[in-house]
Formats: structure tokens, sequence, C-alpha cells
């Protein structure tokens, strides 16, 4: 019964137009921020290693800490997102890329603020200026959860829908 009501799932999902609009546009603004932010990881990295050369502890140590952020967040949404196309009736990447996606914005926010401590150090990165970087990514961020919002609520209503016709026999 469970496996035939998933199967079931699955098959109104892919064959849904407004779900696969909605894939499209989450797609196109989760491509360019997983991309931003792996580029970004590996310039950090770069950058790290020659402060540390230069006998820049300090500020490799902060750069570090930043190309390790924004690599783990490139492969929490790569990973998320892989896990939302294969498995379309599985809710947890759906609610880890939404709720990873305001604490992101709230690590942002708070760089330019108060600071962000580098936990094993009593180092704080805080930084004012922003790039082209910053401006993609939280465009992106912030467009993309609507799509992803959508999608997970036209989940919950195909559930619903299966499990009344299911009650109603």
């Amino acid at each position: 019964m469970i496996l035939c009501r998933h199967n079931s799932i699955m098959q109104i999902l892919k064959n849904n137009r407004k779900v696969t609009i909605l894939s499209i546009i989450f797609l196109a603004l989760m491509i360019p921020n997983v991309a931003v932010y792996l580029e970004h990881s590996l310039l950090e990295f770069g950058e790290s290693g020659k402060s540390a050369a230069n006998s820049e502890i300090n500020k490799s140590t902060r750069q570090l800490a930043e190309g390790i952020f924004f690599a783990l967040t490139a492969i929490g949404y790569i990973v998320c997102t892989i896990l939302i196309f294969v498995k379309p009736n599985f809710t947890i990447p759906y609610y880890v890329i939404l709720v990873g996606t305001v604490a992101i914005m709230v690590v942002y926010y708070m760089r330019t603020m108060t600071g962000v401590p580098i936990p094993g150090t009593d180092l704080i990165i805080k930084e004012y200026a922003i790039d082209y970087r910053d401006v993609i990514t939280k465009i992106a961020q912030v467009a993309l959860v609507i799509p992803l919002a959508m999608m997970l609520q036209r989940l919950y209503d195909i559930k619903n829908n299966m499990i009344e016709k299911s009650t109603n026999l």
C-alpha cells in the first residue's frame, strides 16, 4: 500500500506541468548560486595559501574559514537539489534548503553588522565590502525559496489528495 502510494506520488509529480515549471525556475536560480559559491570558495582557498606564504596567519585563517563555509554551502545546495529531483516526495531536502538559506542570510548580515566568530579561534570575520558574488547569491537565494516553497506545497497537496481518495474508497 505504502509503496504503491509512493509510486503514484512520484508519477503525479513527474507528469505535473506546474511542478515542472517550478523546477525549471528553481534550477535556473540554484545553478548560478552554486557556481558562485564554488568559485568563491576556490578563490578564498587560494588567497588563504598566499596569505599563509606571506606569514599573514590571521588573514589566512579568516580566508580559509570563508572558503570552507562557501564550499560547504555549495555542497549542501548540490546534495539537497539532487535529492529533490531524485526523490521529490522526500520533504527533508526542501526544508534543509529553506532553513539553510535563511541561516546563510542571517550569517551574511551578521558578517557586516557584528562580525561572525570563527569556531576554535578568537578571530572574527567582519566585512563591509560587497561584490558581484554577494549580489548574485543573495538575489538568487531570496528568489529560489519561492518556487521551492511552491514545489513543497504542491507535494503536500498531492499527498493530501491521495489520502482523501484512498479514504473515500
